[in-house]
């Protein structure tokens, strides 16, 4: 399937048919999110696997008991490692620049490069962090669609509740649930706008 086809038949699937998802193809879908873009390269991305009904079940009561959450044969946590923005910056732009993706002047203007960051100064980097973790994401939607899988990108949950049920440390953040099976349903297209409502202005 191309990219194109790929995009254009994928859909929100909240109906999933029992079967088993194998262990290779939910490693297929991890690749496709581990060669995602990200910026600086940080790769802040980090998934939770989980096949065990009654997990899937605690999670599902902390996501507003949307049922397809325990239905789907796995259910990913997709978490934004915030530890990665404290430790591994010029580790990241060291490599950039060896690849000649950046030059080697970053080191000396790239912002807060030397300036180390404590708990609370990490936190700002949650909104750049979970960006970073959908763009895998949707890479795992696409590459589903390809594989014949459904998912669904499913941010309507209580994400600190869902963090103590797995007993995550404060470093990840729960960006989103993203339900893999077959699909149950195969939903026509959603509404999308015009193209011309979208392109907001052109200079």
């Amino acid at each position: 399937m191309d990219v194109k086809t790929a995009i254009e038949s994928r859909r929100s699937i909240r109906k999933y048919k029992p079967d088993a998802v194998s262990e290779e193809l939910v490693k297929e879908l991890l690749e496709a999110a581990r060669l995602a873009p990200s910026g600086t390269n940080h790769q802040p991305w980090r998934f939770i696997v989980i096949r065990d009904r009654s997990v899937k079940e605690k999670i599902q009561a902390a996501a507003f008991d949307q049922e397809y959450l325990s239905q789907a044969p796995v259910l990913l946590v997709c978490c934004a490692d915030l530890s990665t923005y404290g430790k591994d910056t010029r580790k990241r732009v060291e490599e950039l620049i060896a690849v000649g993706a950046m030059d080697p002047a970053s080191l000396d203007t790239y912002p807060g490069l030397n300036k180390p960051k404590d708990a609370e100064a990490l936190k700002g980097y949650i909104p750049h962090a979970m960006l970073n973790v959908a763009l895998a994401m949707e890479n795992i939607s696409l590459r589903a669609t390809s594989l014949g899988l459904g998912t669904c990108i499913v941010q309507l949950m209580k994400a600190k509740k869902i963090a103590e049920v797995l007993a995550l440390p404060d470093n990840l953040i729960i960006t989103a649930l993203m339900p893999v099976g077959y699909p149950e349903q195969s939903p026509a297209p959603r509404p999308r706008l015009a193209l011309e409502e979208i392109i907001y202005q052109v200079i």
